[in-house]
C-alpha cells in the first residue's frame, strides 16, 4: 500500500497506464507537466483537494485496480440505497477526496436519468493546458446546474463553482442546446435566474424536460418526506459520514464500521504503534480496549501480537455486533468482544492481570463538542464540564484490574492531560510522556510495581 496521498497528476496517470479513460470533472494539485495552473473550469488546480474523476463504466475494474491498493483511510461499502449513486468515494488523511464516476448522479433518480448529459461531457473533451482531460465549458456548466438542484447541502459547491464557471461562458446557445439534448433544459434555466437575481443555488424544484419531470417530482416527494434523516440523505445520494458502512483502515486492517457505530480516527493508528510498543517486551501480554467500536484498535493489536490475550468492551450493542463481524472476517476470532460500559463487562478473573489498558472514550467538553456527519454524539461529547468524566471513572476502576506495573493508554487534548496528569498522580499512576497528534494526545500512565 502506498505511504504517500495521490493528487491529480499521479492518479490519472496511474490509470490511464492502466488503459482507463479519465475526464477531471473537478479538482487538481499542479499540472500534468509539475507546473502550477489555473484551470479553465472555474477555480484553482492548485487549491482543489477535491478530485472528480468520469470514467467509462466498462473501465471500472481496471480503475478499481489502481484505486484499492491505494493509501485511502475511508471509503463507502457500495451496497443498499448507494447502489443507486454512480461512484466510488475515497478519503485520504489530511489530503484529497476521491470522488470516481461511471455515470452523472441523478439522485433520487437513478443514472440512466441523466445518461444524454454523460454522453454529452464526453463529447468535445478536451486536453487542457493543465494538460488533463476536461469536458466543454458549456457541458460543465450545464452540470454543475443540475447537480445544483438536487437536494442536499452537499450540492453547495456545485453552485459555487456554477457562480464562477458562467463568466467564462461567450457561447451560451451552446450551453442551451446540450440542456435540450440532455432534457435538463429547466435546471439550467433556474440556475441562470437564480445567478442572474443574485441568489442561493435554486435548489430542489423543476429539472427535466418532458416525461423524465413527472418521474423526478414523484422522486422528490418522497425523497423530502423520508424518515429518519439519514434515509432522506440517502435518497438524496449526499450520506453523512456514519450513514452508511465505511471501511476505514487501522494499521495493516481494512474494519467496517455500519450506521451509528464510531468510525476509527486516524489517530487509532498512533494507539496501536505505542500500545504494541508498550507490551513489545512482554510474554503473552493480556490488553484490553475501552470503547472499541467496531473493534478496529483491538484486532490489529492482535494481528501484531497473536500471542496476546485480548479483551475489549462497548457500550453499544450495534458496534459490538459489527466489531465482532469484523473478528469472523478478518480470522482473529480470539479477541473477546464484550458490551457493557467501561471495565464492567470483564471477567472477574482478569483482575489484578492487564499489562494495558487502552481507552478512546469521549473527551470533548460541550463547548467544543463539534457533529462529524451522523455519528452519535455520545460517541464524542464526555461527562462533566470537562469532558472527563467517563476518562476520571476508568482511571479509577482500572486500579482494580491493572497489574504493578501495568498502565493506561488514555486519548484526550493535550490541555486536558496536564490537567488530568495531575489526578493520575493522586491515584498512584506515574503519568509519561504525550505522543502529539495536533492539539490531541495519547497519554500513559503507568501503576506503580509492587
Amino acid at each position: 500500500m502506498q505511504s504517500q496521498a495521490p493528487n491529480l497528476v499521479s492518479i490519472s496517470a496511474d490509470l490511464e497506464a492502466a488503459g482507463v479513460r479519465v475526464l477531471v470533472l473537478r479538482g487538481g494539485i499542479g499540472s500534468r507537466d509539475g507546473t502550477s495552473a489555473s484551470s479553465a473550469l472555474g477555480h484553482s488546480a492548485g487549491a482543489d483537494p477535491t478530485m472528480q474523476l468520469l470514467i467509462p463504466k466498462a473501465h471500472l475494474e481496471a480503475a478499481l485496480r489502481v484505486i484499492e491498493p491505494l493509501s485511502w483511510r475511508y471509503s463507502w461499502v457500495h451496497t443498499g440505497l448507494l447502489r443507486l449513486l454512480p461512484m466510488r468515494y475515497y478519503w485520504w488523511d489530511g489530503g484529497p477526496e476521491l470522488e470516481l464516476y461511471w455515470s452523472v448522479p441523478a439522485s433520487p433518480l437513478p443514472p440512466a436519468a441523466l445518461r444524454a448529459l454523460t454522453c454529452s461531457l464526453w463529447q468535445g473533451a478536451e486536453q487542457m493546458p493543465d494538460g488533463f482531460v476536461r469536458p466543454d465549458p458549456a457541458a460543465l456548466l450545464v452540470h454543475l446546474a443540475v447537480q445544483s438542484s438536487r437536494p442536499g447541502r452537499a450540492h453547495e459547491d456545485d453552485w459555487a463553482r456554477f457562480l464562477e464557471s458562467r463568466t467564462s461562458i461567450d457561447d451560451w446557445a451552446r450551453v442551451d442546446d446540450i440542456a435540450r439534448t440532455a432534457r435538463v433544459s429547466r435546471a439550467v434555466g433556474r440556475a441562470r435566474v437564480a445567478a442572474g437575481a443574485g441568489r442561493e443555488r435554486p435548489g430542489p424544484g423543476p429539472v427535466y424536460d418532458g416525461a423524465w419531470d413527472i418521474v423526478w417530482r414523484l422522486a422528490m416527494a418522497v425523497q423530502a418526506r423520508a424518515r429518519p434523516r439519514r434515509l432522506k440523505r440517502l435518497l438524496a445520494g449526499t450520506p453523512w459520514f456514519g450513514d452508511a458502512v465505511i471501511r476505514c483502515r487501522v494499521g495493516e486492517l481494512e474494519v467496517l464500521a455500519g450506521p451509528g457505530v464510531f468510525v476509527p480516527s486516524p489517530d487509532a493508528d498512533l494507539f496501536v504503534d505505542v500500545a504494541s510498543k508498550r507490551v513489545e517486551a512482554l510474554e503473552r501480554p493480556t490488553i484490553v480496549e475501552v470503547g472499541t467500536g467496531c473493534g478496529a484498535i483491538a484486532l490489529a493489536l492482535a494481528a501484531a501480537r497473536p500471542d496476546a490475550e485480548i479483551q475489549a468492551t462497548e457500550l453499544s450493542h450495534s458496534a459490538v455486533r459489527w466489531a465482532r463481524r469484523n473478528a469472523r472476517r478478518l480470522a482473529l476470532q480470539r479477541v473477546r468482544f464484550n458490551a457493557g460500559s467501561l471495565l464492567d463487562p470483564l471477567p472477574l478473573g482478569l483482575r489484578g492481570q492487564v499489562d494495558v489498558i487502552i481507552a478512546n472514550l469521549p473527551y470533548f467538553p460541550a463547548r467544543d463538542y463539534a457533529a462529524i456527519g451522523s455519528v452519535p454524539r455520545g460517541t464524542i461529547q464526555g461527562a462533566g464540564e470537562d469532558g472527563l468524566g467517563l476518562i476520571r471513572q476508568l482511571a479509577r476502576d482500572a486500579l482494580q484490574y491493572l497489574r504493578p506495573g501495568g498502565g493506561l493508554l488514555l486519548q484526550m487534548f493535550t490541555w486536558q492531560w496536564e490537567v488530568f496528569s495531575a489526578e493520575l498522580t493522586q491515584l498512584g499512576y506515574r503519568p509519561g510522556i504525550p505522543r502529539l497528534s495536533g492539539a490531541f494526545a495519547i497519554c500513559p500512565a503507568d501503576l506503580a510495581a509492587a
